[in-house]
């Protein structure tokens, strides 16, 4: 049997077993390994391949990234973020709104995951946006929407699978998606604030801030926000890994909640590391899965073929771009970010490279277009945790969430055509 016919009947098979519900990581796995069979591979070559794909220093990194995360909720931390900025940010029309997306691009500057991000912004502000009168969808939209900056603004999760997948450095990636990720949140609040002018959404303040409660938001505030700057500090100046980097993480959100705030008890410790290995766990399938296919896919030359078809089609890099943009909006509706990014990458890589396209600037045309994802079913993972948490239906959310989105789109329209926008800061700081 060819390496293609193989090659279409595992994603056929795979095809299948997505529609008929099964879990993206397994679905991944039993079409892959049918595919072994049926072309009669060594079924230990299988097993190392899966093995290598999960034997990566760098994915360590996550687990400690998404700990910190829940760590940071359970610590008062994420608290903290939404008091500061509803200090900062509360005299404004349609506050809670630009407080849920202020906080969001903090919160992600943490823990580097939209759906915690979704999970610990949205179970507080969501509730009480809903009390202060805005409608259960545009609470919803506005929490699911703002999250996916969570991904863009280093660090971020989806920008560590990226950097295995192509060997590209973590550290230009993290300060290549800065500039993007703060776009994003400023659209955001753009359209919040047009959305609120036009609804008549309140503030939360009738007056300016005082020095004195400055003082005591910056007091706690600063706390918090200095947790980003340690983390990509850190990397960019050589003096920790992306890995050891989210280690310190974890070690600064428990300083923080156990000893500065005292929110965080002993007792919190156990069902985070579940939470934590619970996400890992998924991931992880995801991982040495996705290795897996990929090998699979190289069997079947997809990456030489995909080469060939795109470039025979233009070898102008916007028009390549443009294609590849529409591939991973469709690809990201119907599967999920990790499997996407893991899967597509090698497949796209080759083509890029040969443009003379930088794989950073790649990389965070590919997050920006995954974020998208997280608020489009029917998948977007972002979209049906704030739906249940405002109680309300997915449709009437992801039809409040469209004008959020088409700020993600304008972001990934500009890195797409400006690829300076996105290289200044890497370039500037690690040459």
């Amino acid at each position: 049997m060819s390496a293609g016919l193989v090659l279409t009947i595992v994603l056929v098979f795979m095809a299948i077993l997505l529609v008929i519900g099964c879990p993206i990581g397994f679905s991944i796995l039993i079409s892959t390994t049918f595919g072994v069979f049926i072309q009669d591979l060594p079924s230990s070559m299988a097993t190392l391949r899966m093995i290598s794909g999960a034997d990566s220093f760098l994915l360590t990194a996550i687990p400690f990234f998404v700990f910190a995360g829940v760590l940071m909720r359970e610590g008062g931390i994420t608290k903290r973020i939404l008091d500061f900025a509803t200090i900062l940010l509360g005299n404004f029309h349609g506050a809670l709104g630009h407080v849920n997306i202020f906080a969001s691009m903090v919160f992600g500057g943490i823990s580097g995951s939209s759906v915690a991000d979704t999970a610990s912004i949205g179970s507080i502000l969501i509730p009480e946006m809903i009390r202060k009168k805005y409608p259960r969808s545009v609470s919803a939209a506005i929490t699911a929407a703002s999250s996916t900056i969570g991904i863009v603004i280093p660090p971020s999760i989806p920008m560590i699978l990226y950097a295995m997948a192509s060997e590209t450095s973590i550290g230009r990636l993290f300060l290549a998606g800065a500039i993007p990720g703060i776009l994003v949140g400023l659209l955001m609040m753009l359209v919040t604030a047009y959305m609120s002018a036009r609804h008549g959404y309140g503030k939360e303040r009738d007056r300016l801030p005082s020095v004195k409660e400055l003082l005591i938001g910056f007091k706690d505030g600063i706390l918090a926000l200095t947790m980003p700057l340690i983390i990509i500090g850190g990397i960019v100046g050589g003096i920790v890994t992306a890995t050891e980097a989210s280690a310190l993480a974890v070690v600064y959100a428990f300083f923080l909640g156990f000893f500065v705030f005292k929110e965080l008890k002993l007792k919190h410790i156990y069902p985070a590391i579940k939470e934590t290995v619970r996400s890992t766990a998924v991931v992880m399938l995801i991982v040495v899965s996705a290795t897996f296919l990929g090998w699979i896919l190289a069997y079947g030359q997809l990456p030489q073929r995909m080469s060939v078809a795109l470039l025979s089609i233009s070898e102008n890099p916007l028009v390549v771009l443009l294609i590849i943009n529409i591939i991973l909006i469709i690809v990201g509706t119907f599967s999920d970010i990790a499997p996407n990014i893991l899967i597509l990458t090698p497949i796209f890589l080759p083509v890029i490279v040969n443009l003379g396209i930088d794989p950073v600037h790649f990389g965070i045309i590919v997050v920006v277009n995954q974020a998208i994802a997280l608020v489009t079913p029917p998948v977007g993972n972002c979209l049906y945790i704030c739906a249940n948490l405002s109680k309300c239906s997915v449709e009437k959310v992801f039809g409040a969430a469209v004008p959020y989105l088409l700020a993600n789109l304008s972001v990934l329209i500009l890195v797409t055509l400006w690829p300076g926008l996105v290289m200044w800061l890497p370039n500037l700081l690690m040459p």
